[in-house]
């Protein structure tokens, strides 16, 4: 899914998605949840995608 695509279904823009991507934005809890509804996966995907690239045990 492009950028594009996932701004017009999560209602956020293109941008801000690939400032999100490149790490220059940390999403608001509200945000995750918009995503996740977007991308038809729990919140809890972003959650534990985190806890694996940190090594949180």
């Amino acid at each position: 899914m492009s950028q594009e695509q996932l701004g017009l279904k999560s209602g956020l823009s293109r941008p801000y998605i690939s400032e999100l991507e490149m790490g220059k934005k940390d999403p608001s809890l509200f945000t995750i949840f918009k995503l996740a509804d977007a991308l038809k996966v729990k919140p809890s995907f972003f959650i534990n995608e985190v806890e694996q690239a940190v090594s949180i045990p």
